[in-house]
């Protein structure tokens, strides 16, 4: 029986509607994946993590910039932003800015 299910589960899932995917950037540049685990891509009330969907990219490359400068102190976003260089942020920021608010 579990030979059978575990086949038909996997199908069902790449069959999925992509919108339903876990905050997943579809066809962001590389790295955006690592945002979407805390910057929901939809709103969700009282959240404190700001969305960053919408936002003007030179806004989201300045704070990736402070971050990754230790100008703004951070136990997180220090540790993501050091391990993108800056046409790698600079991409992101884009992709991020163009996507609907």
């Amino acid at each position: 029986m579990g030979r059978v299910l575990l086949p038909v589960l996997a199908s069902a899932l790449l069959l999925a509607d992509p919108a339903q995917a876990a905050d997943a950037p579809l066809n962001g540049p590389p790295g955006a994946s690592s945002c979407t685990g805390c910057h929901a891509t939809t709103r969700i009330a009282d959240s404190v993590i700001p969305r960053i969907a919408g936002r003007k990219a030179a806004d989201i490359v300045t704070f990736m910039r402070e971050y990754k400068s230790d100008a703004w102190p951070s136990s997180v976003m220090g540790r993501i932003a050091k391990g993108l260089d800056d046409q790698q942020t600079d991409a992101i920021a884009a992709w991020f800015a163009a996507q609907p608010e």
